[in-house]
């Protein structure tokens, strides 16, 4: 009798090479799938706390061109120049275009500081940074150093345009307020980014207005009550000394009248 053997068999030395090669390539793709979706979520949240800084600087551009307002500087030499901004490369030193403006709306709760709500502007562009430079006053001291806030990163360019009479240019004339100023911004990684501002057409502001009005008001309202305070308390000083010069004089007269009586009689 033939005895039957049962053989048994494992893979082989080739089925587990492929095998291992299969879970490898899977271990591959999968840590390579994490990768990117780790990678995408940063850049999102990178690019989306950009925007957002974005955001928030041509907030402050809109706030401040919403209240740009037609003012004159005034001159070393004495007198007010005719100009009511200023724009131009390598003005106060800036890298690109910067522009200079007076604006109104500074905010001053109840009069607390000792100014106005005029407000001197300046956009420079320094060290890849667009800055905002503003003086606590109007008229600043010569030599005195400005309070910098920077609005946008990575600025390569700035470019200022104007519309005036129905069309856009880069050069206007600085006497009067363009009807709207379009600012073109350069950003590193971003490419040029746009924005146009609306401007409001008003007369051209004194000297005396903005940084001066209030308090006028106030010494306007002093003067009114101390008037009045006065002239009350020395109306009443005067009818109170006629009562009783009166009265002391009728007083006189009735006592001195009436010893007479007792003596003629």
């Amino acid at each position: 009798m033939c005895s039957k053997q049962n053989k048994q068999r494992g893979f082989t030395l080739l089925e587990m090479l492929i095998a291992t090669a299969i879970f490898t390539l899977l271990g591959l793709a999968s840590n390579a799938v994490l990768t990117t979706v780790f990678y995408s979520d940063e850049t999102t949240q990178k690019f989306s706390k950009r925007l957002k800084g974005l955001q928030q600087g041509f907030g402050v551009l809109e706030r401040d061109f919403g209240q740009m307002v037609a003012r004159t500087p005034r001159l070393l030499e004495g007198g007010r120049g005719s100009s009511v901004f200023q724009t131009g490369e390598n003005l106060l030193g800036s890298e690109t275009e910067a522009i200079v403006f007076y604006r109104l709306g500074w905010l001053n709760p109840n009069g607390i500081l000792p100014r106005g709500s005029l407000q001197s502007v300046a956009y420079v562009v320094e060290e890849g940074r667009l800055e905002r430079w503003y003086f606590p006053y109007p008229e600043p001291e010569v030599g005195a150093e400005p309070l910098k806030t920077v609005i946008i990163d990575n600025v390569i360019s700035v470019q200022y345009s104007f519309y005036r009479e129905g069309k856009w240019q880069r050069k206007t004339e600085n006497t009067t307020l363009p009807e709207a100023i379009a600012m073109a911004v350069e950003v590193e990684g971003l490419g040029k980014i746009e924005r146009r501002f609306l401007l409001s057409k008003g007369q051209l502001l004194k000297d005396n207005q903005g940084s001066n009005g209030g308090s006028g008001n106030n010494g306007s309202g002093n003067n009114s009550g101390n008037n009045s305070g006065n002239n009350s308390g020395n109306n009443s000083g005067n009818n109170s000394g006629n009562n009783s010069g009166n009265n002391s004089g009728n007083n006189s007269g009735n006592n001195s009248g009436s010893k007479n009586t007792e003596r003629g009689g």
